[in-house]
């Protein structure tokens, strides 16, 4: 049985949504290309010495607005379809919610874990040094922002390759966002994600007709929760929602599961792991 892209499902939900609407057919279809994507393979000097091929990409869903806007990924299943199709929704969320940037996506095929810091330094400089060759980053142009497997440590090198092949542009730290807060990041940034996440949860189990149809009381409190990753926004959302009155009584990440019908502590989960 042939498995349907992930690119290709992020068309028919949008497919599925145009419907409704009274827009042109070829403006729709115009809507849903990615225009843009940039593979790139670049070598990496391992600290032994050894040299290591990488594979990495930047999708530029739309230039509609600009900048385009989105995360870069570190992760062993990073590929094309998935860059373009996060890309793509990138694109949709800012539309919704009427935030004026295009959406991107990039990513780099790596398992963090098979790499020391001064080799991730070495693969983050490069990948950005191959970006501003092509000009898929920049203030204004596109503007990354951490993703699965990246964080202001990773947003920090890459502002700083950028700042110093460029002509003394006084705007160069604003090709990334996430950065620390010491070069210009901003407060609240790191738990922004999982926070919303809550939000929108909360939000959700207080509307008292849905949690009366699901035999449900209205509100948090007491709510068994299952979280599935414990990456940052799952590590935020959890803990905001344990503070907010309900059980994690589940966490699942990629190399198992636990189960705890009385709950979870959540912060004692992540010092674990």
């Amino acid at each position: 049985m042939s498995t349907i892209k992930f690119f290709d499902q992020v068309n028919q939900n949008f497919d599925k949504a145009a419907a409704y609407t009274k827009h042109d057919k070829g403006i729709l279809s115009q809507i849903k290309i990615c225009n843009s994507v940039y593979h790139i393979t670049f070598p990496v000097k391992r600290d032994d010495g050894s040299i290591t091929t990488v594979n990495a990409w930047r999708a530029e869903h739309s230039q509609h607005k600009l900048p385009v806007k989105g995360g870069i990924r570190y992760a062993p299943s990073v590929n094309e379809d998935e860059v373009m199709a996060l890309s793509a929704l990138m694109t949709y969320k800012c539309a919704i919610v009427d935030v004026p940037f295009g959406g991107a996506k990039g990513g780099i095929r790596i398992n963090k874990n098979d790499f020391s810091e001064s080799e991730l330094e070495r693969i983050t400089r490069r990948y950005t040094f191959e970006l501003i060759k092509k000009n898929f980053i920049g203030p204004g142009i596109d503007v990354p922002a951490p993703d699965y497997g990246t964080g202001a440590r990773e947003m920090s090198w890459i502002a700083d390759t950028y700042n110093s092949m460029t002509d003394s542009n006084i705007n160069a730290f604003a090709c990334v966002t996430g950065k620390p807060i010491p070069q210009g990041g901003v407060r609240g940034r790191t738990e922004a994600t999982g926070r919303g996440t809550f939000f929108g949860i909360r939000e959700a189990c207080d509307i008292a007709d849905d949690m009366k149809r699901l035999g449900l009381k209205p509100g948090l409190d007491g709510k068994r929760v299952v979280v599935q990753g414990l990456g940052n926004v799952g590590y935020f959302a959890a803990k905001f929602l344990q503070q907010g009155g309900a059980v994690i009584v589940g966490i699942a990440e990629y190399e198992g599961a636990i189960y705890a019908p009385k709950g979870l502590d959540v912060d004692a989960v992540a010092k674990h792991r």
